[in-house]
């Protein structure tokens, strides 16, 4: 990875961060972590696993169900995911979870690049749907009104894009034929072949059944989302506000698209610092809320990611990402 992707990570990162902690003081902050009602982050972590089985039992619907690819697998599969985003900056999770599944032949890699692409796509319209409701009732958020204006035009895009290469394939390929059409042969037959499974990722969008499924479970697991984050706000506020975290989510959803430092550190500081500002929150607790909601994502899913990833490549290190490119597993 080049070194100014790093830099430019880090310096989103940083800003953001610097907009969360400018003018904290520091007593009232440990003050307020030393207050607080840490029993709440047991409900917080049951809603998080809730929230990734969810997305797993998700990710199998986009993958159209692929014999022999079962749900523990994908489990470990996301979640190491989750773990390489956390260690690397601009989403690298997602190139890793392509790696890790593409391995086996039921799932080539352009099938599972696409099911990634209608899995963001789903996230995008179940979040704006929840944004919407949420601004409806809590209208006193001014600054949150840029959600309800760039929130649907990304949404909109990125759904009309895939329901007219879900509905209209032949358009599809007729770009990929004469995108490839210079290429080396041996690499145009590969593309071709990668472009053909990416299509049949697009079916569970023209499936109804199934496009209802995983819509509900896009549903359930922001739902779960926000009660992660309701529960953490719990540790800190004698009566949190459902409404305040579902749009404290939201935001970070949207924000989160920009590519920044591993694991968002920083940005998740500044995104939620803003946002419940936005209802006078406090900016030591809602920092520390921040913390504490994103320490336990954090450390829950950088675990489990890696024993996902021991049990999927016998190792923990991200050596895979150079070399399971090119290989086959035949399970």
């Amino acid at each position: 990875m080049s070194r100014w992707r790093w830099v430019l990570g880090l310096m989103i990162g940083a800003l953001a961060l610097y907009g969360a902690v400018r003018g904290l003081d520091l007593p009232t902050l440990w003050a307020t972590l030393r207050a607080g009602n840490y029993g709440w982050m047991l409900p917080a972590l049951l809603a998080l696993i809730l929230s990734v089985a969810a997305r797993t039992a998700r990710w199998r619907i986009l993958l159209n169900a692929p014999p022999g690819v079962s749900f523990l697998r994908l489990w470990n599969i996301l979640n190491a995911g989750y773990l390489v985003t956390h260690v690397l900056p601009f989403r690298m999770g997602e190139l890793a979870r392509v790696l890790l599944l593409a391995r086996f032949p039921q799932t080539p890699a352009g099938l599972v690049a696409m099911s990634i692409v209608v899995e963001h796509a789903l996230d995008l319209a179940v979040v704006l749907a929840l944004t919407g409701v949420a601004l409806a009732l809590q209208p006193g958020a001014r600054g949150l009104g840029l959600l309800s204006h760039a929130g649907p035009m990304l949404t909109l895009g990125a759904l009309g894009g895939l329901l007219l290469g879900a509905f209209r394939p032949q358009w599809a390929w007729w770009l990929t034929e004469r995108l490839t059409r210079p290429l080396p042969r041996p690499l145009q037959g590969r593309l071709r072949r990668e472009a053909e499974a990416a299509l049949r990722g697009l079916e569970v969008l023209r499936t109804p059944r199934a496009l209802a499924a995983a819509s509900g479970w896009s549903l359930v697991a922001w739902l779960a989302t926000a009660a992660h984050l309701y529960a953490v706000m719990g540790v800190f506020l004698e009566t949190p506000d459902g409404w305040v975290a579902l749009l404290t989510m939201s935001a970070l959803t949207f924000g989160m698209l920009v590519p920044s430092t591993p694991g968002y550190i920083g940005v998740v500081q500044g995104i939620t610092v803003w946002v419940m500002g936005e209802f006078g929150i406090p900016q030591a607790t809602a920092f520390s809320i921040s913390v504490a909601s994103h320490g336990l994502m954090y450390g829950v899913l950088s675990t489990l990611g890696a024993l996902g990833l021991w049990l999927e490549t016998g190792q923990v290190g991200l050596g895979f990402l150079r070399r399971a490119e090119g290989e086959r597993v035949d399970r």
